[in-house]
């Protein structure tokens, strides 16, 4: 994750990097106007920053200054790029005035100097890194950084020539490297690329706030900062140290420094693994409570359904003790009345198997199974519901196929979910004119093998959207008389039974449910 400390801080220093080779170039071309040779020859003997070097950083440590902002605007944008284009030509130039393809500007001749080719082959290449960063492409922004970090590895080797007095490309070439102000310059360009926009590339680990952001901004630094005063500090100390003595001394302080950079990171690393277990409490802690809370919602589940399934049966209670009382009102005969009171007691038992067939379904184990005649089954589930139905004048029709083979099935569970979606179509129906009222219950064994069940009704249908939800929990269309919990029920019963439940409906063309149990 980035940091916008980080990434403030390594923007600032990008924006000081463009600053400085601006005003080195500035300084170059002030000592050249007055005769200041140590401006651009710092030590007698070593090689000269022309005045058309000093020229091209300006354009280079402008452009890098326009394209350094995240979010530029085109304008400036568009100058960055020309201004990197203009360093292109001035590199380019640097190299036919060196081979004399052309002839020198004053610039760039001036008192018969020349830029050496390794300087205008280093113009042409961060230019063309400082136009990729202008077009803000993450592929071309992490190709500018590479190649910025390739040129600042090969500047390494020119400061440890200037710290060794050992120019390695006069060795190669027999003539004068780069100058010292110069690599200087071409170092401060390549780390203002890579940290222009250092989120985006490869190197945008440098803005993290983890350890390994940390550990890389800590060596980069050092990287920056070791070979240019490895290359400088032999020079100007020519009355004090020798060279191997200021490599030395470097050496000694680089090392003091990554052992700083470790121990930093040891202690960062354990107040990290700190925080780490101090959140891995916190998160044991939370997930206790959260387990306790999904205790209370599986319990409220529980009782939500089993106060929608013993409605049922307790309805069908008071409607049979009604009618006993009507006929003990009408001096019917004792004996009559032990049909409805034989149906009390069949209900009663029925609702208290329910509710241990709902403590079954909630604690996930297998139902009851036993080998069922389905027609059987649906019979007595319809003869349940009869009473509600002929209230509303609906027609109960059935289409049930002999062949069908017994199943082995909770007799019970299969039941209330016969009930449950009859009862649903029945109630869908309230708002459909009579003549057009009917439940049509079918069974047969499908293309698959499964024997199927189909509930269909003529009622207004439901929408898709409402479809892909009607199976899930607290999901209903009966406003606050309706729980939303009896399809869930339906759906979790019919799958522990190793079937499938699903429904098909259109809008104004009804609703069929289908169900499918195995055979065997």
């Amino acid at each position: 994750m980035h940091s916008n400390h980080h990434l403030t801080f390594l923007h600032r220093l990008s924006g000081l990097a463009a600053f400085s080779v601006m005003l080195l170039g500035s300084v170059v071309l002030f000592g050249w106007a007055n005769g200041l040779t140590v401006l651009y020859q710092v030590s007698e003997g070593l090689p000269i920053m022309t005045p058309g070097a000093a020229v091209s950083f300006l354009f280079t440590g402008a452009a890098l200054f326009l394209l350094q902002p995240e979010h530029s605007s085109r304008l400036r944008r568009w100058s960055g790029q020309g201004l990197a284009l203009g360093g292109i030509v001035l590199g380019v130039v640097m190299l036919l005035s060196y081979w004399h393809l052309v002839d020198g500007l004053w610039l760039l001749d001036l008192a018969s100097f020349r830029d050496s080719p390794q300087t205008g082959v280093a113009f042409i290449l961060t230019c063309i890194g400082l136009f990729f960063l202008g077009l803000e492409r993450p592929i071309l922004i992490s190709v500018a950084q590479w190649a910025a970090f390739i040129s600042l590895m090969l500047l390494v080797t020119v400061f440890f020539g200037f710290a060794h007095q050992e120019d390695m490309f006069k060795v190669l070439m027999g003539e004068a490297g780069m100058a010292l102000p110069t690599a200087t310059a071409f170092a401060l360009v390549g780390w203002g690329i890579l940290l222009a926009k250092v989120e985006q590339g490869f190197f945008r680990i440098m803005a993290s706030d983890a350890s390994g952001g940390l550990v890389v901004r800590r060596v980069m630094f050092l990287m920056a900062l070791l070979p240019p005063l490895l290359g400088w500090l032999p020079v100007l100390l020519v009355s004090g140290l020798t060279h191997t003595q200021v490599e030395s001394l470097l050496a000694s302080v680089m090392v003091l420094a990554i052992i700083l950079i470790i121990i930093r990171l040891a202690y960062q690393l354990d107040t990290e693994e700190r925080l780490r277990e101090q959140v891995q409490q916190e998160a044991n802690q939370h997930q206790s409570e959260l387990a306790h809370m999904v205790n209370l919602n599986t319990m409220g589940e529980m009782a939500s359904g089993i106060a929608h399934e013993i409605n049922q049966p307790l309805a069908a209670v008071a409607n049979y003790a009604n009618a006993c009382l009507r006929m003990i009102q009408s001096g019917e005969e004792s004996q009559r009345l032990q049909e409805p009171l034989r149906a009390i007691q069949q209900q009663a038992l029925r609702a208290s198997e329910i509710i241990r067939r709902m403590r079954t379904l909630v604690r996930k184990q297998a139902p009851h199974k036993v080998k069922a005649c389905l027609e059987q089954v649906i019979y007595e589930a319809l003869h349940l519901t009869k009473t509600g139905g002929k209230k509303l004048n609906v027609p109960l029709l059935l289409e049930l196929d002999d062949a069908v083979p017994d199943v082995s099935i909770d007799v019970i569970q299969i039941q209330q979910v016969i009930m449950n979606i009859v009862r649903n179509a029945i109630e869908a129906m309230q708002e459909i004119i009579s003549q057009r009222r009917q439940v049509l219950v079918r069974s047969f064994v499908n293309k698959e093998g499964f024997v199927q069940v189909d509930i269909s009704d003529t009622g207004p249908g439901m929408a898709a959207e409402f479809k892909q939800q009607v199976f899930d929990a607290f999901v209903t269309t009966k406003g606050n008389n309706g729980m939303g919990i009896g399809l869930s029920l339906c759906r979790s019963i019919i799958e522990a039974h190793g079937g499938r439940l699903w429904v098909e409906s259109e809008p104004g063309q009804g609703a069929t449910f289908s169900f499918t149990l195995p055979v065997n």
